[in-house]
């Protein structure tokens, strides 16, 4: 699920996720646990273009299962993934 966020109100990308409990990754993305343990997940990729922050986010469900590839399981819609953004763009109003 995609979301546009104005920069200004964001400011910087990794304080704004870490104050929503989000780690940075090693790819610059952002994760957040969904439950106990390392999955499900929410996974955020962010980029800046102009004066707003494009939000791309889905539910990762298990860890990659195909060797070589970057293919998993995951939501790219569903209530979990509109809760989730919706919480992250009252972050921005709030």
């Amino acid at each position: 699920m995609k979301a546009t966020l104005p920069l200004a109100r964001v400011g910087n990308a990794r304080v704004f996720f870490s104050r929503l409990g989000y780690h940075v990754e090693r790819n610059g993305s952002f994760s957040r646990r969904a439950a106990e343990g390392q999955f499900p997940r929410y996974h955020v990729y962010a980029q800046i273009v102009g004066d707003t922050m494009r939000v791309d986010l889905h539910l990762d469900a298990k860890l990659v299962s195909y060797v070589g590839t970057n293919m998993h399981a995951g939501e790219y819609d569903g209530p979990l993934v509109e809760t989730e953004i919706q919480r992250i763009q009252a972050a921005v109003v709030g």
